[in-house]
C-alpha cells in the first residue's frame, strides 16, 4: 500500500528526484514505526486497513487503494483529504510516513540542493541541554 501511494505523492519519474526505487523509504518507514508501543502501532495497522479497503465501496472502485490504476489512486487520496477527521488523519499519517521515509536519504535530499548538515563544517558549536532564550520585556511593555 506505501509503494503504491508513494508512486503517486512523490512522482519522481521526469524529474530530478532520486527515484522511489533507489532510496529505502519502506525500510526508513519500518524503522519509525518501530519506535511505537504495541497499541499505538495496532491502531496506526487498522487505519491502513481502513485506507487500503475503503476504496472498495468509497468511491465504488470494488478492488483495494494498492490495486488501484494511478489516476484513481490520486482521486481517492483526494477523496480521504476532503473526507471526515479520521480519513484526514490517515491519510496524513501515511503522507508524513512516505515523506519522512524518503527524505531521510541523505543523497535524494541532495538532489534538491540540501548540503545536509553544517553545523560541524561551520564549526558552530553543540549548546547541549541548553533551555531556549527567554524575551525580556521591555519597561513600557510591563506597565
Amino acid at each position: 500500500m506505501f509503494e503504491r501511494f508513494a508512486e503517486v505523492y512523490i512522482p519522481t519519474e521526469g524529474t530530478s528526484l532520486k527515484p522511489l526505487s533507489d532510496v529505502p523509504y519502506l525500510d526508513n518507514i519500518d524503522r519509525i514505526l518501530a519506535f511505537l508501543d504495541a497499541p499505538t502501532l495496532d491502531e496506526v495497522h487498522t487505519g491502513m486497513k481502513l485506507f487500503d479497503y475503503g476504496s472498495v465501496v468509497l468511491g465504488l472502485h470494488f478492488t483495494r487503494f494498492a490495486n488501484l490504476g494511478s489516476d484513481d489512486r490520486l482521486e481517492y487520496i483526494r477523496t480521504w483529504d476532503d473526507g471526515g477527521e479520521t480519513q484526514r488523519a490517515i491519510v496524513v499519517l501515511i503522507k508524513k510516513l512516505i515523506a519522512v521515509g524518503y527524505w531521510q536519504d541523505v543523497e535524494a535530499a541532495r538532489r534538491v540542493g540540501y548540503q545536509g548538515p553544517v553545523s560541524d563544517e561551520a564549526k558552530i558549536l553543540s549548546l547541549g541541554n541548553t533551555p531556549m532564550p527567554v524575551a525580556v520585556a521591555s519597561a513600557s511593555e510591563s506597565q
